[in-house]
């Protein structure tokens, strides 16, 4: 091997080292890009109120229930089975929005990435599935003649 071939490769090598160099940066990067927002959402939540303002539901990231207000007229302006639908209507609200918030902090690692999970693994939920809003459920009917159940016939109510 010529000493012209040495230094070509040698220039090659160096050349490689560099483009392995700012790969490490780029996943550096991305890493912490990643971390920072794994912590961001892990902090996040939402709130919802009913529209008569008697409920205030406070979810986390997964859309587990983290805090549940009652104003004090909630119990005399509904019965029992409303107040738990109302109760259930706005966790969903709440649900609902924490899912966009996350769909929003996660929206450029989804869009650059140009792939997802299922790409990669037919079958499996991606990222897409899971952090599209999904339609609000409206709950069941309640019934408006409470003073005849079980709470109310007792006198425990």
């Amino acid at each position: 091997m010529s000493a012209a071939d040495v230094g070509s490769m040698r220039g090659q090598v160096e050349v490689l080292r560099a483009q392995i160099d700012s790969m490490q940066h780029v996943l550096l990067e991305r890493t912490r890009s990643l971390a920072d927002l794994q912590e961001r959402i892990a902090r996040a939540t939402a709130s919802a109120r009913s529209s008569d303002g008697s409920v205030e539901i406070v979810v986390d990231a997964s859309g587990a229930v983290v805090g549940v207000d009652l104003a004090g007229s909630s119990y005399a302006k509904h019965s029992p089975a409303a107040l738990g639908n109302l109760i259930l209507a706005t966790a969903a609200s709440a649900a609902e929005d924490i899912r966009r918030q996350v769909a929003e902090m996660t929206k450029p690692l989804t869009e650059a990435a140009g792939i997802d999970l299922p790409d990669l693994v037919p079958g499996v939920l991606g990222l897409r599935e899971i952090l599209e809003p999904r339609p609000s459920s409206t709950p069941a009917s309640c019934d408006e003649n409470w003073d005849r159940t079980v709470l109310r016939s007792s006198g425990n109510v």
